[in-house]
């Protein structure tokens, strides 16, 4: 049953900085909480060096279990107060579109009835009269007309104030409402032979299609109890099936939440928590579909749109100075490829790991000619493109294979270069102003793609700074991927105000801004042929 629309008088007494205060309030008495049962369990536990027999085990036991329900209610809670800060935020922009409307209906000599009815409030002025002709019928007729524009627009905002609170509303039950679930100390009698553990600790052994073919074979329950019991290994472990992985991040980011003080990365955690406007477009609020999240690494994977609807799938890697902290630009930039392809294109942001790192010209030069980051990033893209392929097929519809590209920006192409020569798996890749083909790369016989019909692409701005260590001889990063045999160069072109896509400037806005050279990496993605050719 759909909720009753809200009153105009309703709006205007709604306050959405009382729900914002809640959520402060929430958020602080989560963390106090946990901070003391963490505190009084500790103590507990520390019992053994004195107290010994099994009053003193089973006291341990259940201050184990209080812990883990503790961790748990908190988690919900914070989750709680972030769906309450983006309710607080979506009411608020409602709300002021709601008294926009009443304002313009008011200052045009309207009156506005509670139910966002607006009517005349009095006869025709003689202006008016005079712009219809003299004709008082005619002049009436128009106010009527503009009455109803008016009321339509009132009731749309009018509307979208009510869906938004019951949104609000609905995310924040049904983040209290995370079933408290102790682990059971014992295995009972013909119920999951192993251990969830076990299981666990059992994954760095196996391969990707054996810990899929594992967990497919498990019951929803024990899908789920491997979730709530061991969220950072469900979450960042390649074989998981996405959706697990989806749910599992959510737990690690509010336990992030509640373990980091950080006031700029608490933001970035609370926004990864948060609703954000479906980028295929529809006008939906969705929630985020982050497929790795451990601050301990800098490794955050998003999934933007859909890719079991889309026709073609990118990922992202990006360059220097990226954190999770600043993700929020490399989302953007991906977001932007979704909206354009209206969901025929999912995309996938890559933060595996550490990306080096300058405040300043000198020392960022220093930090990106460390291939460090490279080797250790590129064996983990490997293992994520694996993910990614098994992925995608199994969602796409039988008879329509779904090409996915890999795209490597600035140091991200040096990452992307090394990770094809140690066996990435890819229909496409594309070097973006790439500081180089990879780690050793010198020659196309040093990529090992496991697509043997893998389409490499290159495009460099003309003037971008990058261009002072492409290829350098003895250069950390190999060879010059515009110069390598068999990459097709791609033309940067010019912005769309006609100026040349060239300079400086042009390193980031080649991804970023509207352009020829966007539209050309926007056409590898999807496969359209109508690509712009280097000259």
């Amino acid at each position: 049953m759909a909720e009753p629309r809200p009153t105009v008088s309703q709006a205007e007494q709604w306050r959405p900085d009382d729900l914002r205060e809640f959520a402060d309030q929430l958020c602080a008495a989560a963390a106090d909480i946990n901070d003391r049962i963490d505190a009084t369990v500790a103590g507990v536990i520390a019992s053994e060096d004195f107290w010994t027999g099994s009053a003193a085990e089973a006291a341990r036991r259940e201050a184990r279990s209080l812990g883990r329900e503790s961790d748990a209610v908190a988690r919900a809670a914070v989750t709680a107060a972030v769906a309450a800060y983006d309710g607080a935020q979506q009411i608020g922009l409602a709300r002021d579109a709601v008294l926009a409307r009443v304002a313009d209906a008011t200052s045009e000599g309207f009156t506005v009835g509670d139910d966002g009815t607006v009517s005349p409030r009095a006869d025709p002025t003689p202006l008016l009269v005079a712009l219809a002709g003299g004709d008082d019928g005619v002049a009436r007729g128009m106010l009527a007309v503009r009455a109803d524009e008016l009321s339509a627009q009132l009731v749309v905002a009018l509307d979208r104030l009510g869906a938004a609170d019951a949104d609000a509303a609905d995310d924040i039950a049904e983040a209290l409402a995370i079933p408290m679930q102790a682990a059971p100390s014992t295995v009972p009698a013909g119920a999951w032979p192993v251990r969830a553990g076990d299981v666990v600790a059992g994954w760095s052994a196996l391969s990707q299609d054996h810990i899929a073919e594992q967990i497919a074979a498990m019951t929803p329950e024990q899908r789920h109890r491997l979730i709530v019991e061991f969220p950072r290994q469900v979450g960042n472990t390649d074989g998981v099936p996405w959706q697990m992985r989806v749910e599992a991040n959510r737990t690690n980011i509010a336990q992030a939440i509640l373990d980091d003080h950080d006031p700029e990365r608490l933001a970035v955690y609370r926004s990864l928590l948060s609703e954000v406007d479906d980028p295929a477009g529809g006008g939906r609020r969705i929630d985020r579909q982050i497929l790795a999240f451990d601050p301990a690494r800098a490794s955050l994977v998003e999934l933007h749109g859909d890719v079991s609807t889309a026709r073609s799938v990118a990922v992202l890697v990006p360059g220097l100075n990226t954190t999770i902290a600043g993700a929020p630009a490399v989302n953007d930039t991906a977001r932007r490829f979704v909206s354009a392809a209206r969901g025929e294109v999912a995309m996938i942001s890559y933060l595996g790991g550490p990306f080096p790192r300058g405040d300043n010209p000198a020392t960022a030069l220093v930090s990106a000619a460390d291939p460090r980051y490279a080797l250790q990033m590129a064996p983990r893209l490997v293992a994520f493109s694996e993910d990614v392929d098994r992925t995608v097929d199994a969602a796409a519809a039988p008879g329509r294979p779904v090409p996915v590209t890999y795209i490597g920006h600035s140091y991200g192409g040096s990452i992307l270069g090394t990770a094809e020569a140690l066996g990435l798996t890819a229909d496409r890749t594309l070097y973006v102003a790439a500081a180089g083909a990879g780690v050793g790369v010198d020659d196309p016989a040093d990529w090992h793609n496991r697509n043997p019909d893998v389409l490499r692409f290159s495009m460099t701005a003309p003037g971008d700074f990058i261009q002072a260590v492409q290829g350098i001889p003895g250069g950390p990063h190999g060879a010059d991927p515009d110069e390598m045999p068999g990459v097709i160069p791609l033309a940067t072109g010019h912005y769309d105000d006609g100026r040349l896509m060239a300079g400086p400037r042009a390193h980031s806005d080649v991804l970023n801004q509207p352009s020829d050279s966007w539209r050309n990496i926007l056409a590898v993605i999807t496969g359209d042929r109508a690509l712009q050719l280097a000259g």
